[in-house]
């Protein structure tokens, strides 16, 4: 669906500028055109969800947390809108259980603890690459010491709203694991895909391991 929104949207934008004549330039505007709005129907569906379960400032806390991060610092993504659409719901879906499941018994200490874990997993599992956007060695330590800083800003998000209401700092602290979480999954699943996209091409794959045999 979101392709075919896609595409209509370039056929419209092609009568008004000329430079959409060519093909690659139609093709990239349209992927970007999906993204968009594949990430507004997440941050819709999110919000129906935190109306419904009556959560919708963790639904937000989530939203932001989970999203910014990841701009920077990657992690699994699916291979299909829909599928990203509800993996996103079931994650928070998740946080939310398990936030209402452990507040009661997480103090302050357990908060930081969590959140010293996240640390430790962005600072030594990321960024994970996609496939699809190759990148170079600096750009990487960009994005890793952006992610740092958010990082940063997310610890003291979390631990303000412990401090003024449990739930939320530990919703805050949940979702930020959730990312940490999604860290080797994505580096094992790129390093599969690099692998089968090596072995279509023709071209000697590397070992799944990313290291060379010998």
């Amino acid at each position: 669906m979101y392709h075919k929104i896609a595409w209509w949207m370039v056929g419209k934008l092609h009568r008004c500028n000329p430079a959409l004549d060519d093909k690659d330039a139609q093709e990239i505007c349209a992927y970007g055109i999906e993204i968009t709005l594949s990430t507004m129907m997440n941050f819709v569906l999110l919000l129906v969800i935190g109306a419904l379960t009556h959560t919708l400032i963790p639904a937000v806390l989530f939203g932001v947390i989970f999203a910014i991060i990841r701009l920077y610092i990657g992690g699994y993504h699916c291979t299909g809108y829909w599928q990203c659409n509800l993996t996103f719901c079931g994650i928070y879906l998740l946080v939310i259980l398990l936030g209402k499941l452990l507040t009661p018994y997480c103090g302050i200490d357990y908060e930081i603890l969590i959140l010293m874990w996240c640390g430790l997993g962005i600072w030594y599992l990321g960024p994970v690459e996609n496939l699809h956007k190759p990148t170079t060695e600096a750009q990487r330590k960009q994005c890793h010491t952006i992610a740092k800083g958010i990082f940063l800003a997310d610890c003291a998000i979390a631990i303000g709203c412990y401090l003024m209401e449990p739930f939320y700092g530990v919703v805050a602290a949940l979702s930020l694991l959730s990312v940490v979480a999604l860290l080797p999954i994505g580096t094992l699943t790129e390093r599969r895909r690099r692998y089968e996209a090596e072995k279509q091409a023709g071209t000697e794959p590397d070992c799944l391991c990313n290291k060379h045999c010998s």
